[in-house]
């Protein structure tokens, strides 16, 4: 029972509470400002808005972007952001993706038997095989061994 009302009040993503955050400021908001109020990095922050304005669609934002008051080279803009609507579906959305992880754990924890030692060893023997650096051929010549090695095959 304790387990499940944990699950109930998760914390929410950080990307939704920033989203939040911003709405409730009812106006434009850097990333340097978001990282202040959450104790973020600046790079972070920015991290956290583009990855908003991408892929979560149950927020609906604008961006603007405006010269910044610094100078010298780099970046002489830098982007704004105002979430206008947060859908409500969203909680939802991630309350159901945490408690299918835990049934999904419970059920894996549930259907794991014992492992001997032998079968243990040779599944690590086949590991380290896998992880081995392929060599080339002996038939190949010195540029079809370097086409080789840089073939999308060997770069796996």
């Amino acid at each position: 029972m304790g387990e499940n009302m944990c699950r109930e009040y998760t914390q929410e993503p950080l990307y939704l509470s920033v989203a939040r955050w911003v709405m409730q400021q009812q106006r434009w908001v850097s990333a340097r400002e978001i990282a202040q109020q959450f104790d973020l990095s600046t790079c972070k922050a920015i991290n956290t808005v583009s990855y908003i304005l991408s892929g979560v669609e149950e927020i609906t934002c604008q961006t603007k972007t405006v010269p910044n008051q610094l100078e010298g080279r780099g970046c002489q803009c830098q982007r704004l952001i105002q979430v206008t609507h947060i859908d409500e579906l969203i909680a939802t959305r991630i309350r159901n993706a945490i408690n299918m992880e835990a049934e999904n754990e419970e059920s894996r924890n549930a259907n794991e038997t014992p492992v001997s030692q032998e079968a243990q060893a040779q599944a690590d023997a086949e590991a380290v095989a896998r992880m081995a650096i392929r060599v080339p051929p002996d038939e190949l010549n010195r540029e079809q061994k370097w086409q080789w090695m840089l073939s999308k095959a060997q770069r796996k």
